[in-house]
């Protein structure tokens, strides 16, 4: 083989060698969504860490509902604006200007 020749093949080796690079860089599966799927994993992990605090938090609220009458006694009053057995509720009306 003379110098041309091989100087013809290396640069169809190059070639498709720069075509595969392409296909690993923006093809299905390459470093693109490899950057995309770990930018989701980064959100899910953020999203996970939130739920987990929350469950925390409404196990900690469970186990007070259980244990605590007077917890019960303040959710009842706040949230579902229930009153004492011997209570008395008085509304006023606002006054219009």
């Amino acid at each position: 083989m003379n110098t041309s020749h091989l100087k013809i093949a290396f640069f169809f080796a190059l070639l498709i060698l720069c075509g595969y690079m392409a296909l690993i860089i923006v093809g299905d599966k390459g470093l693109r969504d490899l950057n995309a799927m770990k930018q989701k994993l980064s959100i899910l992990e953020a999203e996970n860490a939130v739920l987990q605090q929350k469950n925390v938090e409404l196990h900690r609220q469970i186990k007070r509902m259980k244990e605590d009458p007077e917890f019960v006694e303040n959710i009842a009053r706040e949230k579902l604006k229930m009153i004492g057995k011997d209570e008395i509720v008085f509304k006023f009306k606002k006054e219009k200007k």
